[in-house]
């Protein structure tokens, strides 16, 4: 019983923090995953008019890259920042910093448990709440990596834990340079905020 109510609870978070996010547009433009209304096929089309209205301009380059693990990656004090950042309602910041405390794992193998540890790390796999904290933690590197490469005409595009940047540049060389910026940058970001990228899950692609 205890447990169906948390998860209504929980469910209730979500929706308020989602609706938030929607209401200010806190969220970044190209970000499609677990969001109403917002599928891959919309991340696709995205990418699609993009690549489209560059090649009035020249060549289009993107790199896909994929976030290992997602949920557990998230650092509670990371995202409690991003959300003050963020200008969230302060009831809201203080649900999700309860959500996230006292936090434990065991592990277990061959039905044998080991001893708890404590957790600062991570939301849970099927909460109704985890969805939308994630992508509000990954926002912030969005406009980390777009303000730096401005004059690369750098868009991010992403679902869920899967990120695309789109590049342009008037031959594959100049391509290739800004697309190792803007990893090199997603990279810094993604070593101060306790995720990791996996490597071979990584592909550059050419659109001419």
């Amino acid at each position: 019983m205890l447990n169906c109510l948390g998860k209504v609870v929980e469910k209730v978070a979500a929706n308020a923090i989602a609706e938030e996010c929607e209401q200010r547009r806190l969220l970044h433009d190209g970000q499609f995953g677990c969001r109403k209304r917002k599928s891959a096929i919309d991340a696709v089309g995205r990418l699609m008019k993009r690549v489209e209205e560059a090649w009035g301009r020249g060549n289009t380059a993107a790199v896909l890259m994929d976030i290992k693990g997602a949920f557990p990656h998230v650092a509670k004090g990371n995202l409690i920042k991003r959300m003050e950042e963020m200008g969230f309602e302060a009831d809201l910041v203080r649900w999700v910093e309860r959500f996230m405390e006292d936090r434990k794992l065991i592990m277990s193998m061959d039905g044998k448990e080991g001893d708890s540890m404590d957790v600062e790390t991570g939301v849970p796999q099927g909460s109704p709440v985890s969805p939308v904290l994630f992508v509000i933690y990954l926002s912030g590197l969005f406009s980390k990596v777009e303000e730096r490469e401005e004059e690369c005409r750098s868009e991010g595009i992403s679902f869920v834990n899967d990120v695309a940047w789109v590049v342009e540049g008037e031959d594959v060389g100049e391509c290739t340079q800004r697309l190792e910026r803007c990893t090199a940058e997603t990279t810094i970001w993604v070593k101060k905020n306790a995720c990791e990228f996996g490597i071979e899950k990584t592909e550059a692609m050419l659109f001419t």
